[in-house]
């Protein structure tokens, strides 16, 4: 059987002399030996790479393929693999021999097959025109079906396939994949049509290298290319598309409008605009104009697209077409209006689900029943998840931030001996956050002892220190632990354990509500909004504003649902009406101080300037929980007056009338406190702890339905 090529840059004859050499000259360029040399030897690698253990790898294996342009494709692969330091290993080149060989034996007859005169001609799914699933990572199944047969009769006693489990929906799921060892074949099947790609210019390849646009500036982003090199693929769209979708997105990358890390969302972005005009039959940028955007607004509505970036971003595209190609796209009077009509949601329509779609963070917060549980069963977990896990729950950091921690993040502060520094790099706003230990605390304490625990698991296991405290290498280059498999691992565990949250369900951990909790957290122990903010690196005080909101609503029901106790006054009678001032939207007609709460009115409130002097204002109202408070207060009183005492007999003796007097009404108004606030413990001993008659609090119609 024939199969068409899905995607063929060249193909004619010229363009595949053309590509033969340019192979020819790159590799002229990096291994001027190898250009003319049919076999990779000892010898050639020591005198031209420098690698000495590639001798027990590839010692005399044959290169030279009976099509000259494969074996070219050949040699580039080899010479790019060796100049990379995440491929400095024997192993990783010797996995690779059966591949090589089927290529040098069998190339001929395969691109013959295949009505390819190249590798790179050969159809590959990830580069297919209109393709919906352009990045998975799939492979041709057709090609890798001949490499595994001819593989499998050489090496009959190599796996064929593997298994791989993961969670779905909080169930474990198998699934059958080829061996790594027949993926391999796809492997360097990709690298030859992403390398054929670079022969033409940088504003002309439909397949752009992300090294080739963005530098070390960019923190980690080379350290996240942990394998392979990451791309711009422009082969998913039909070629009338390609040159639009192209200027577009290299003019938001010169203009600083694009980071690595949004690269792919922004190209599912576009295809999903690209699969619309596929499905209205549009080929020609003449027959796109502003009932065509009605039209897309209406059919990402009715295919529930996420967000709303699915349609702003390509307004944006549309206004950009004809600046960025002159004569080639028309001018489109947009709306801006038309994204009100976007059907944005951020949960289904289920009453169960309405807290959590709301806009405050607090809502999407981890569980703290099913925190607690999970914490009881780290030990289980393979090192180092469980100090990861502590470390997101003290300081709520983004998942790739907590797993990229420098080795040097825990520093001791210079100035103030009780502290220690702690500081991470904070991707998503580009920016550093530092963040004080106490040395005293035990949370603060347990994650520093985690810390410097880890610091000598790396330096036991490796030798010496290295840049990340969660360090993992692939060849020689360095770079962080990917929290995906910790993401699997921690699900796993609530599946093993059957964690539930709060209302009962199975908990489906992810780390971005831990990141919630912690700015749930924050707001009930009282924080300000500038701390929550510190804390979690927000870039405006808006983002943290949401967390103390929630804590108000918080409050609010505890105060009325599960009663916070009975307020008295002064004179120890109980003032039924202060939990009702307290809820009152319109107005603040009461406030909460220490130890109770005001009721003065807030006009005459803005006068009144003695804090902490309400224990003699009348309109003062102590709280019936507050008890312990009272108490401490009666024993500082008391020490109070036996000082005033002394000072007015002190200026009695030397003859200081005046300040004697005024010692004297000091020493009484400390007495009155002390009367007032012994009736207040009084009343609360006597009255005990208010549990309620009725129930005031009505919630709301719409989450009654949710209350059992």
């Amino acid at each position: 059987m024939v199969m068409k090529p899905l995607a063929v840059v060249g193909g004619t004859p010229h363009e595949t002399e053309r590509y033969h050499n340019w192979l020819g000259a790159r590799l002229a360029e990096t291994s001027p030996l190898l250009v003319a040399n049919p076999v990779w030897s000892k010898s050639l690698m020591t005198e031209v790479f420098g690698h000495p253990w590639l001798s027990l790898t590839y010692a005399r294996l044959s290169l030279d393929s009976q099509v000259p342009v494969l074996t070219n494709e050949i040699k580039t692969y080899l010479v790019a693999s060796v100049l990379d330091d995440r491929k400095a290993d024997a192993h990783w080149f010797q996995r690779r021999i059966p591949v090589i060989q089927y290529l040098v034996e069998e190339g001929a007859s395969l691109l013959q097959r295949f009505d390819a005169a190249c590798l790179a001609d050969i159809a590959h799914p990830d580069f297919a025109p209109a393709a919906d699933g352009a990045g998975s990572r799939c492979h041709n199944e057709e090609v890798l079906a001949l490499y595994a047969a001819w593989y499998g009769e050489r090496h009959q006693r190599r796996r064929q396939s593997q298994t791989r489990h993961w969670i779905r929906d909080g169930e474990i799921v198998t699934s059958h994949y080829r061996a790594p060892e027949v993926q391999l074949f796809g492997e360097i099947h990709r690298f030859a049509v992403v390398n054929r790609a670079q022969m033409a210019a940088l504003t002309e390849r439909d397949i752009i290298l992300l090294n080739d646009l963005y530098s070390e500036e960019d923190t980690r982003f080379r350290d996240r290319q942990r394998r392979s090199d990451s791309y711009m693929n422009f082969l998913c769209f039909e070629p009338w598309l390609r040159p639009l979708m192209r200027a577009f997105l290299l003019d938001k990358v010169a203009h600083g409008e694009l980071a690595p890390g949004t690269v792919v969302k922004m190209l599912s972005r576009l295809r999903l605009f690209a699969r619309f005009l596929r499905d209205a039959g549009i080929a020609d940028a003449r027959q796109i104009n502003d009932l065509t955007m009605e039209r897309y607004l209406a059919w990402g509505n009715a295919h529930d697209a996420k967000g709303k970036n699915w349609y702003t971003d390509i307004v944006q595209l549309m206004r950009a077409a004809p600046v960025l190609l002159p004569g080639q796209w028309p001018r489109i009077a947009l709306d801006k209006r038309a994204a009100r009509r976007i059907h944005y949601k951020q949960a289904p329509d289920d009453p169960r689900n309405r807290l959590y779609a709301s806009r405050e963070g607090a809502n999407r917060a981890a569980p703290p029943e099913a925190l607690a549980a999970m914490m009881t069963k780290l030990d289980e977990l393979p090192v180092p998840i469980p100090a990861i896990f502590t470390i997101g729950l003290t300081t709520g950091a983004r998942a790739e931030d907590l797993h990229a921690l420098l080795f040097d993040c825990l520093q001791p502060d210079p100035h103030d001996g009780r502290f220690m520094i702690f500081t991470f790099w904070q991707n998503k706003v580009s920016r550093w956050n530092s963040k004080p230990l106490l040395v005293t605390d035990p949370a603060h304490q347990t994650m520093i002892k985690l810390i410097q625990a880890q610091r000598d698991h790396v330096r036991q296991r490796y030798g010496s220190a290295t840049k990340y405290l969660f360090p993992v290498f692939y060849g020689k280059r360095e770079t962080f632990l990917g929290y995906h498999w910790t993401l699997q691992e921690l699900k796993k565990l609530c599946l093993t354990h059957h964690i539930v949250d709060g209302e009962g369900r199975p908990f489906d951990f992810s780390w971005h509500p831990l990141r919630h909790h912690r700015g749930t957290q924050m707001a009930a122990e009282g924080h300000d909004i500038l701390s929550i903010m510190f804390e979690l690196g927000h870039a405006s005080p808006d983002m943290a504003s949401m967390y103390v909101n929630k804590r108000l609503d918080l409050k609010k029901n505890a105060l009325l649902r599960k009663g916070s106790g009975q307020f008295f006054t002064i004179e120890g009678k109980v003032d039924e009406t202060v939990g009702e001032l307290l809820l009152r939207k319109e107005t603040t007609m009461a406030t909460r101080v220490s130890g109770g709460a005001c009721t003065l009115p807030g006009q005459l409130g803005e006068w009144c300037e003695h804090a902490h002097a309400c224990l003699t204002c009348r309109f003062f109202r102590a709280d019936g929980d507050d008890i312990d408070h009272f108490r401490c207060e009666r024993a500082g009183l008391y020490v109070a007056i036996e000082g005033l005492e002394q000072e007015a007999r002190n200026y009695e003796e030397n003859g200081q009338a005046r300040m004697a007097d005024i010692t004297r009404k000091r020493l009484q108004r400390n007495k009155d406190v002390v009367h007032n606030t012994d009736t207040i413990i009084r009343s609360i001993e006597e009255g005990g702890l208010y549990k309620g008659a009725k129930q005031r609090y009505k919630p709301a119609a719409a989450r009654e339905e949710a209350l059992p």
